[in-house]
Parts: structure tokens; C-alpha cells; sequence
């Protein structure tokens, strides 16, 4: 009741204010403006109390005998039509309800241009109503097609419905073409990638993104031969072409080619082009796995410079770290490996493990060949940094090659007095015997 009086309330204190509004325009004819004034209140009241049926009839007769009268004569015709076709349950009546909203979005527009809003939600419910309609399809993919016109104000629910129209489409009247299946799939993938760079619902940008790539393998064999034959030669022929790039990386992903030359070119253009520490980071992975060491090196520290993401950045240092390793810089692969541990936990135990196995293997560049324990110091600190990983194997490894009980008493040392270990190691020790066999 409190409901009913305070709908009632507004609607008698809006009445005036909107009959008096200037930019309610009435027709020129006394006769019909008065008709239209009362048309109008009557269907405000309507609507007020979603008596959407009687809305509609006066709402229609203001569309056809004063179609300029304020942009609201739209909105609500529309929003009545939709309701009513909610309701109805004769699936022939529903179609012609949704029909009339349909009509009423197209004439809004002639007059009173669509909102960005409005221009999804057109899109949204050709889809959310006409999904299993064949004939209205291509209807559907235009409304897609404008929306995606304005990337920024495309909404979520448009992503994979888009996606999946096509799809249908394709299934029920093969009227797709293969470029226009990726032009679509590159389009809505650009926005979803541009929304998990914004760091905001990442697990359900990403839950879309691989139901998008599903939808296009049942347009498109994409597979590694697909992208080798049909698309690299194009981005041969225009290596700037950054779109077919983005374009090939992506599918390449999808169909698993991440190993394929054309894949890394493709990661290349694009990262000329868009700097990210991602692809940074792929570049450099893959010169490190060729054994282009210099190479993998700038990469990785490219990729370290753009990063934000402290766990990220971590793992790029420790690949880094290896990459310095492997190029025999081992003073500046343990400083990276050991930034690496400093800036996420989770790589501890493999930064210092790295660390680790550097000394172990270290021991013929850097033996003197003068005294055991001096010689045998490196496995010292080769234990220490496997103590730090947590590895009790090689705790075990290191442990074994420990200088005697012998040794040490022969250089008139002591068990657990510390040491300098030499080489490019340079770090302090303690001294400890292997174990008795």
C-alpha cells in the first residue's frame, strides 16, 4: 500500500513539471497536442505501475501522431515492449512484441541517437532472444559489429555472446568466412586482453578468452599448418602489420605453435610495437633456449624494467639469473638469483639452488692445488646455499665432498671456525669434515 501511494505521489508531482518541460514537443494541431498530453500522462501513470500492456497502446499512438515529442517516448516504449514480450508466454506473440522493441530502438535512433548503452543492450538482446533464430542472425552480427565500433564501452555480457552468434551463425547458415571469423575473434580478444591488462576480474577475462578460442576452432581448423600456410605470409609481406601479428600470436597459442618460428616473429612485431614485459619475457625464454645468451640477457632485463607485478618480476629475475649462468657471468647470475629470492618467496628454493650448483661445479676452475680445505672450501658454501633452498640432497652431495677430519687437523685448523672461500665465490664459510664412512 505504502508502495501504491508513493507511485501515485510521484507520478501527480511529476505530470506538471514534464507537461511544462520545453523540450517536450507537442504537435503543431491543438487537437492532437491535447490528445498527446493526455496519451502522455496516461502513459507515465502506466509505466509507473508496470502496467506495461496499456503503456504500450498509448505509447504507440504518441510514436505514430508525435514522434518528436521527448527522447523518454522511446526509452519507455522500448522497455514496455520488452516486459510485455517477458511475460507472454505464445512464442508467436513474444516475436512480435520484441519485433516492436527492435522498431522502437531503430526509430529512437533516427531521432535521438543511440547511446553507447543502448547500442549494446541492442546487440545483448539480439542475442539473449534471438540466439536460436537462424533468420535473425545476420541482423545480429551488425548490432555486434556497431557496438564493437567503440571497444572502451563494449560490455562484458557482449564478449563471448558475440562470439557465440557467429558461431551459430556459421553452423546454421554457413555464411561465415574465415577472415571474418578472425577479424571478430581478434576484435573481441583485443578487449578482453586490454581488460586483464587492467588487473580487474582477471580469472573471468580469462574464462572468456578460452571460450572464444573454443567458438573459433568450430569455424576454423586453427591449427599450426592453418597459421604457417594461410596467415604468416601475409605478415611476411607486411611486417608491421601489427593487428595480423596480435592476430597470429594469439591463434598460435590456441592451436599450441608457441614453439614455431612464425609464432616468434609475431611475438617480435608486436613487441616493437607494444613494449610489454610479457612478451619481453617470451623473447628472451626462447633466445635463452637457442643459447643466444647475450640476447636472452637484454630481453629479461627489459622485461625486469616494465614489470610491476613483484611475483613476476621475480620469476623474470631468476630466468635472468640462468641466463647469466649459462653465459659463464656467474658473480652476476648469483646477485640476480639472490634479488629474485628477495622479491618473492616462492623462487627461494631455485634461486639458491642455482646458486648452489654453480659452486658445486666451480671446483676445477677454481682449485689452487695447495690445500684441501682451501680447495675443498667451495662445497662449504655450496652446502650453505642448499641449506637455503631447502635441499637435503644436496646438502648430502656437498657434504660428501668435505675435506677429512685428517686434513683439517693436519693444517692445525678447527671443525666450525670459519673461512674465506676464494675463486669469484668470495663468501665466509664454516669449516666441516665429510662424514665418517
Amino acid at each position: 500500500m505504502k508502495k501504491l501511494i508513493f507511485c501515485l505521489t510521484l507520478a501527480f508531482l511529476a505530470l506538471p513539471t514534464l507537461a511544462q518541460n520545453p523540450d517536450i514537443k507537442y504537435p503543431d494541431d491543438p487537437q492532437l497536442a491535447e490528445e498527446a498530453k493526455r496519451k502522455f500522462a496516461m502513459s507515465l501513470d502506466d509505466m509507473a505501475f508496470e502496467r506495461y500492456r496499456e503503456a504500450a497502446n498509448s505509447l504507440a499512438w504518441l510514436l505514430k501522431n508525435a514522434p518528436d515529442l521527448y527522447e523518454g517516448l522511446y526509452i519507455n516504449s522500448y522497455k514496455a515492449y520488452e516486459a510485455i514480450a517477458e511475460k507472454e508466454t505464445d512464442q508467436t506473440k513474444k516475436r512480435v512484441y520484441l519485433d516492436s522493441m527492435f522498431t522502437v530502438y531503430k526509430l529512437k535512433d533516427d531521432r535521438f541517437p543511440l547511446s553507447d548503452t543502448e547500442i549494446n543492450n541492442v546487440a545483448y538482446r539480439y542475442y539473449k532472444y534471438h540466439k536460436d533464430d537462424a533468420d535473425k542472425y545476420d541482423e545480429a552480427l551488425k548490432a555486434f559489429a556497431r557496438a564493437f565500433e567503440k571497444p572502451d564501452e563494449v560490455i562484458n555480457n557482449n564478449l563471448v555472446a558475440y562470439m557465440d552468434i557467429l558461431k551459430r551463425s556459421f553452423i546454421k547458415n554457413k555464411n561465415v568466412s574465415e577472415n571474418e571469423a578472425l577479424d571478430i575473434h581478434a576484435k573481441i580478444t583485443e578487449v578482453i586482453e586490454d581488460r586483464i591488462a587492467k588487473g580487474k576480474d582477471v580469472p573471468k577475462f580469462e574464462q572468456y578468452k578460452t571460450i572464444i578460442d573454443q567458438a573459433l576452432t568450430t569455424i576454423i581448423d586453427v591449427n599450426c599448418d592453418f597459421i604457417e600456410q594461410k596467415l604468416y605470409p601475409q605478415l611476411k609481406e607486411n611486417p608491421t602489420n601489427i593487428k595480423l601479428a596480435k592476430r597470429i600470436f594469439q591463434l598460435s597459442l590456441t592451436a599450441k605453435c608457441s614453439d614455431s618460428d612464425f609464432f616468434m616473429e609475431a611475438v617480435e612485431v608486436v613487441h616493437k610495437a607494444e613494449p610489454t614485459s610479457g612478451l619481453a619475457g617470451i623473447i628472451g625464454r626462447r633466445k635463452l633456449s637457442s643459447k643466444e645468451y647475450p640476447e636472452a640477457i637484454k630481453y629479461f632485463q627489459e622485461a625486469i624494467s616494465l614489470e610491476q607485478d613483484k611475483a613476476k618480476k621475480a620469476e623474470t629475475t631468476l630466468s635472468l639469473a640462468k641466463a647469466y649462468a649459462l653465459s659463464g657471468e656467474k658473480v652476476k647470475a648469483r646477485n640476480e638469483a639472490i634479488k629474485a629470492g628477495e622479491l618473492d618467496q616462492s623462487v627461494v628454493e631455485e634461486a639458491y639452488n642455482l646458486i648452489a650448483s654453480m659452486y658445486m661445479n666451480s671446483f676445477e676452475e677454481c682449485k689452487q692445488n695447495v690445500s684441501q680445505v682451501a680447495d675443498r672450501a667451495i662445497f662449504f658454501a655450496a652446502y650453505d646455499a642448499y641449506k637455503k633452498a631447502g635441499n637435503t640432497k644436496g646438502m648430502e652431495s656437498a657434504r660428501a665432498q668435505f675435506p677429512t677430519k685428517t686434513e683439517i687437523f693436519e693444517l692445525n685448523l678447527e671443525e666450525g671456525a670459519s673461512i674465506k672461500v676464494g675463486c669469484w665465490i668470495n663468501v665466509t664459510s664454516t669449516i666441516r669434515t665429510r662424514p665418517i664412512e
